[in-house]
Order: C-alpha cells, then sequence, then structure tokens
C-alpha cells in the first residue's frame, strides 16, 4: 500500500534527447550486494533501474538489470528456504 501510494515531485529532467535510463532509485547503501535484499526492510530485493545504477550507452545498464536479476534470485531462493526452516 505505501508502495503504491508514495508521492514525490520531479523537480528536473535532461529531456527527451537524453532519456536512455532513469536515474534515481534505492541507494546501494540501503541493498545487500550478496543477495540484493533491503538492508531496511528484509524479504525485499532490488534488481535493475530500481536502484540508483545508470551507466552510460552500450549495454552497461542491460548488463546490470540481467545481473543484478539473477543476483536477487538466488536471493530470494535462499530467502524462501530459510524462512521454511
Amino acid at each position: 500500500k505505501s508502495l503504491k501510494n508514495y508521492k514525490y515531485d520531479i523537480k528536473d529532467y535532461k529531456g527527451f534527447e537524453n532519456a536512455q535510463v532513469c536515474q534515481g532509485g534505492i541507494n546501494l547503501k540501503e541493498i545487500s550486494s550478496k543477495d540484493m535484499q533491503s538492508r531496511i526492510v528484509p524479504g525485499f530485493f532490488i534488481a535493475g533501474e530500481v536502484a540508483d545504477v545508470d551507466g552510460k550507452c552500450g549495454g552497461y545498464n542491460l548488463q546490470w538489470a540481467w545481473s543484478s536479476g539473477y543476483i536477487a534470485a538466488k536471493g530470494v531462493k535462499a530467502f524462501v528456504k530459510t524462512d521454511k526452516k
């Protein structure tokens, strides 16, 4: 409910000609690089542009999405196994 109702103001943007990736997102200090789990909300896993990561054109953002998604999926699997014990 909190995520669906979160309100924010957009203060500026760089224009359509630079619209290649989203900027901003969850601060990397709040995410475990081991499993992409939130350090603030246990059981909440983050991947792709939800995190505050963006890179130059050339596939860097796609690679981040795939790699972080893979790590998050492994993290979810481990979390579910641990949670059932």
